[in-house]
């Protein structure tokens, strides 16, 4: 169990670090690249973007081609040269030079950055809230950038930060990169998986519970696309009508991020992101009024607020939805990018046409370019019933279950006229086998695990009886109990049931 909580804390800060490091690092080359004023910033992020897209492409190679023993050597040679990429954006003096540099460094932020996806991705399914790990480790990373942006402007102490950063993500990843045992064992997963369809405790019954992986990703990737492109459209309307040095060196956006990462993973992880498309809905809905409020005279703090805690959620909502997906698709290590690597290349895509259209046409023009897209974003959100509060039931649960209570804590808070399961039905009744097969793939458990699981969680019998009933010793009955609190991160019977019924 400590092993596990050590192996979450260097996720959790690898994550960080390589927000910061790509968000800083950022700054740092439009700071040295571009000139303030005009759109020089605005145009310099295309080669950040794409060499950064290209490096979270080229994983799943590095990931298959470099042995275990070669990973320490392969991490230390990308943390110098990214080191070296740094220094060189620095002393250099052409545009040139310092373009084609910080290409070269954000190819290896993109490798380091896939790094640490493919390993949130592995270590998903034995993480209870991966969705607020995501979201917390994105406003760190963002809420660090804040002291060198408030107490320093010498871009040698940037640059000292930035390298030390550097290497100690590199140091992490080498630590945390899945073996290459993981690509295998998700094959296994996907053979073993009975039926074609989801299934997954992540998702509170949503209409991608009941779809194939195939279908469930275009859903996915067509939702994530088209929020996209309306956030990089608006977020270019933003540009254009502030100066550079706010939309990157004030403190406010830094904190609407950080504090909207954060809520977009809670709110992912509540009650199995039941209320998230309701959420991801109104973001959509309240940054294109902020933009119009903005445009018809409003105060302009006000479509700063809407639009940058809207881009916190988005950044949870495509990094936990692919990491989530990707489990359960072919090259899991590919896909468990995605989400970042679509939004770049998105923004590569419709920066320069939204450029031109905002200064060909009003600002009000573009966005009623929008209706479509928003249609679009709503038949989707439809499409995957995140929008429905009361989600369908899946294949063998009917809508009257949750009047049922699902653990003895819950039992004991029901009112008198709610007859709860005793213990023989309940010993005769076991657990949905999709939900006792998703909580076992979550936590990889083996078969006799599992079937304890089942037993222990079904009804509040003595553990002799369980041993007895299932033919084995109550020390064998212990010694399986004991290895289930370790995966599963809990302490005892109690909490057990309660994680595995939550």
């Amino acid at each position: 169990m400590d092993n596990a909580k050590r192996e979450n804390r260097l996720l959790f800060c690898a994550l960080a670090l390589f927000f910061f490091v790509f968000l800083e690092s950022t700054l740092f080359f439009q700071a040295n690249l571009a000139q303030p004023g005009g759109h020089g910033p605005f145009l310099s992020q295309f080669p950040i973007q794409g060499a950064s897209t290209l490096g979270l492409l080229a994983f799943p190679l590095k990931n298959r081609l470099v042995g275990e023993k070669g990973r320490p050597v392969f991490m230390g040679v990308v943390t110098i040269l990214g080191v070296a990429s740094l220094v060189g954006v620095v002393f250099a003096s052409s545009p040139l030079v310092i373009a084609c540099t910080g290409a070269v460094g954000f190819f290896l932020i993109g490798l380091a950055g896939a790094t640490v996806y493919w390993a949130t991705c592995v270590r998903s399914r034995s993480i209870a809230r991966f969705a607020t790990l995501i979201g917390g480790s994105h406003a760190l990373g963002v809420l660090v950038q804040i002291p060198l942006l408030e107490f320093t402007s010498n871009h040698l102490v940037e640059a000292v930060v930035l390298s030390a950063s550097i290497i100690a993500l590199g140091v992490i990843n080498a630590r945390i990169w899945p073996p290459r045992s993981a690509l295998a064992d998700f094959s296994t997963q996907r053979e073993q998986r009975r039926g074609n369809h989801l299934e997954s405790s992540k998702f509170a019954g949503w209409r991608l519970d009941h779809m194939t992986p195939r279908t469930a990703v275009i859903v996915i990737f067509a939702l994530v696309l088209l929020f996209s492109v309306l956030f990089n459209t608006l977020y270019t309307f933003m540009d254009i009508g502030s100066p550079w040095t706010s939309q990157y060196t004030n403190i406010t956006p830094r904190v609407l991020m950080a504090v909207g990462g954060f809520a977009g993973g809670v709110l992912f992880d509540l009650h199995r992101a039941r209320y998230l498309g309701i959420v991801m809905f109104w973001m959509m809905l309240l940054s294109v009024g902020a933009m119009l409020g903005v445009e018809a005279g409003g105060p302009y703090a006000i479509g700063e607020v809407v639009y940058f805690l809207g881009s916190g959620v988005f950044m949870t909502f495509y990094t936990a939805v692919f990491v989530w997906i990707a489990q359960f698709l072919r090259a899991p290590d590919l896909w468990c990018s995605m989400g970042r690597a679509l939004n770049n290349v998105t923004a590569i895509a419709i920066g320069a046409p939204a450029l031109l259209v905002i200064n060909l046409t009003s600002p009000i023009a573009v966005v009623v370019l929008l209706v479509p897209l928003i249609i679009g974003i709503n038949a989707l959100l439809f499409a995957a019933g995140m929008l429905d509060l009361r989600p369908r039931p899946r294949d063998g649960e009917t809508s009257a279950q949750p009047v049922v209570a699902k653990h003895p804590a819950e039992a004991a808070q029901r009112p008198a006229t709610e007859v709860a399961p005793s213990a023989d039905d309940a010993a005769i009744d076991p657990p949905p086998e999709a939900h006792l097969g998703d909580f076992a793939s979550r936590f990889s458990l083996t078969p006799r695990e599992t079937e304890v699981l089942a037993a222990v969680t079904a009804d509040e019998r003595p553990l002799k009886h369980v041993a007895a009933d299932m033919g084995i010793s109550l020390r064998v009955l212990q010694r399986h109990l004991t290895s289930l609190y370790q995966k599963t991160g809990t302490q005892s019977r109690v909490g057990l049931t309660k994680l595995f019924w939550e």
